[in-house]
C-alpha cells in the first residue's frame, strides 16, 4: 500500500478544503492520502456540515481515499475528529482519545479500523501516540492488536505537533511500531506552527518535525522529511519517498 502523509505549514495556501482538493487530483496512484491533524477545520465546525463538505470533495476526486479532520461539534459536543473519505461518501470517523493540556475536546472511548477499498488502518490523533511506554498506552496497543493493527495493517498518526527529532515523540511512536509490530506512519505540519506554553511554561511552538515512518524494531530509526510537501510510504517495503507540492 502507497500511503500519502501531506504535510504543510499552517500558514499555506493548500491549508483549506480547496487545497485537499488541489492535493487528491495529483494523487491517482496513491492508496490512501492523510492530512495533519485540524486540516481542514482549524476552527469548530458543525459535524453534519464537515461531512457534506468532505464529501463534496470526496466525489470530485472519487476514486482517492483520504483522512481529513478538525475541530467538529457533535451533538453538542466538541470533538476532535478524522474522516476517513472515499467514493464521495465519510465512510467512518475517529475521536481523539487522549486530551494535551487543557484542551476542551470531549475524549473518544473507541478504536477504530479504518476499512476502504485499497486497504486498511488503525488511526490515532497527536496525544494518543504520545502516551508511551504507559499503563494507558499499552491499552491502547492491545485494542489496535485486537483491532487488526500488525505487520500488513499500519498505525496513521494525524498530528498538529510532533517533532520526531525529540525523545518526548520518538520514543512513544518506536513503542507503538515494536509492541504492535505494525508501521507507525504520522503526518505533521512542516515549519513552525502556533505557539504554545509547555508545563514548565517555556515557549514552544507546534509543527517543525514533519512525517514520516517509524518501523517495528529496537534499533531502527525513523524515516523522515520536515520540508513542505509529500511524504510517499510503502508499506511493503517500508520504505518512504519525498515529492514537491507546487
Amino acid at each position: 500500500m502507497r500511503v500519502a502523509l501531506v504535510q504543510l505549514n499552517v500558514h499555506d495556501p493548500l491549508w483549506s478544503l480547496s487545497g485537499i482538493q488541489k492535493v487528491l487530483m495529483s494523487a491517482s496512484d496513491i492508496d490512501l492520502v492523510v492530512f495533519p491533524e485540524y486540516l481542514p477545520f482549524d476552527e469548530k465546525t458543525p459535524n453534519k456540515l464537515a461531512v457534506r463538505e468532505l464529501e463534496m470533495i470526496s466525489a470530485s476526486c472519487p476514486d482517492v481515499p483520504f483522512i481529513a479532520g478538525g475541530s467538529v461539534v457533535v451533538d453538542g459536543k466538541l470533538r476532535n475528529a478524522v474522516f476517513l473519505c472515499e467514493q464521495g461518501k465519510v465512510v467512518d470517523h475517529y475521536y481523539k482519545r487522549i486530551l494535551w493540556h487543557e484542551e476542551e475536546y470531549v475524549p473518544g472511548t473507541q478504536t477504530k479500523l479504518f476499512v476502504w477499498s485499497r486497504g486498511r488502518c488503525v488511526p490515532l490523533i497527536c496525544a494518543d501516540a504520545s502516551d508511551n511506554p504507559s499503563p494507558t498506552g499499552t491499552r491502547m496497543m492491545y485494542e489496535a492488536i485486537k483491532a487488526g493493527a500488525g505487520p500488513d495493517v499500519p498505525i496513521v498518526v494525524c498530528t498538529y505537533g510532533a517533532r520526531f527529532f525529540e525523545e518526548y515523540w520518538q520514543l512513544p511512536l518506536q513503542t507503538w511500531a515494536t509492541g504492535c509490530d505494525a508501521n507507525v506512519l504520522v503526518c505533521a505540519v512542516s515549519g513552525k506552527g502556533n505557539e504554545y506554553t509547555d508545563d514548565d511554561e517555556s515557549l514552544g511552538h507546534f509543527g517543525g518535525g514533519g512525517s514520516g515512518l517509524f518501523r517495528p524494531g529496537l534499533n531502527t530509526k525513523p524515516l523522515q522529511r520536515v520540508h513542505r510537501g509529500i511524504c510517499v510510504v510503502d508499506t511493503v517495503s517500508a520504505t518512504l519517498a519525498f515529492q514537491k507540492l507546487p
